[in-house]
């Protein structure tokens, strides 16, 4: 009897343990968009991305407003720079900009409008200027020429009034002393030539509208054009301040300086 019912059940196993082992079929794939569709919703929209290129040009702009000596230079602290804003959402503006003139250092908020996103940003800035400069040594007696001039970018803030800033006041000078090539040239280190040596005689000129007077004198001082030393009248022996005005000319401007 127990053999007979044991009989009975093994088929059931078997089929069992077919079952359990059979492979699954995978669900049927589902065609894009198809989920979002039967769900209602829609992709996301990707963000608009603003690189480096679009932060330094509305940088510049904001910047070359408040640098207005020379031509703007800007250095970032970071060159990996991006801002992403959503969709919709307005161009890219500076705000709460500061700039320190004396250490050339600024900061500010890169904004895109229409948004909450910001990028805070720093870096350097400062104006850039082309001054002349020596491209060889030039030694006192020697003649400043055109070919003798080259032109060296350097910053706005490290020039002052006494920095040769045209090849005109450069051309036609001699050096008071050594000028270093390549380097800024202070107008206090150049000179005319030598016109008038001292000890040499000159001739005294007086010019008005209606008359030119002469007449002799010697240089108590070396001069160059456009320089103001004293000579004496040898005639009267009068002191006078007079403009060198060529080779050993001097000019007077006022009447009655070189009457005997």
């Amino acid at each position: 009897m127990i053999r007979h019912l044991a009989t009975r059940r093994l088929p059931a196993l078997i089929l069992g343990a077919a079952l359990l082992t059979a492979p699954v079929a995978a669900p049927a794939a589902t065609a894009p968009g198809a989920g979002a569709a039967a769900t209602g919703t829609t992709a996301p929209v990707p963000d608009v991305v603003y690189g480096m290129p679009h932060v330094e040009a509305v940088l510049s702009d904001a910047l070359s407003r408040i640098v207005t000596v020379g031509r703007l230079q800007m250095e970032l602290d970071s060159r990996a720079v991006e801002l992403r804003a959503p969709q919709g959402a307005g161009g890219l503006a500076v705000e709460n900009l500061y700039y320190s003139p004396v250490q050339g250092r600024f900061a500010a908020e890169i904004v895109a409008t229409g948004s909450q996103v910001r990028l805070p940003v720093s870096g350097r800035a400062f104006g850039v200027v082309q001054i002349p400069v020596l491209s060889r040594r030039v030694i006192p007696g020697d003649i400043i020429g055109p070919g003798d001039i080259d032109w060296l970018d350097v910053r706005a803030d490290q020039t002052t009034s006494d920095t040769a800033a045209t090849d005109a006041q450069l051309i036609g000078m001699t050096p008071r002393r050594g000028v270093s090539t390549n380097q800024p040239v202070r107008l206090r280190d150049l000179q005319s030539p030598r016109m008038v040596d001292k000890g040499s005689l000159v001739t005294i000129t007086l010019s008005t509208p209606s008359m030119t007077l002469t007449t002799q004198g010697k240089a108590l001082q070396d001069g160059g054009r456009g320089e103001v030393i004293r000579v004496v009248n040898t005639q009267s022996n009068r002191i006078v301040e007079a403009t060198v005005a060529g080779p050993n000319v001097v000019a007077v401007a006022k009447p009655g300086t070189i009457a005997q």
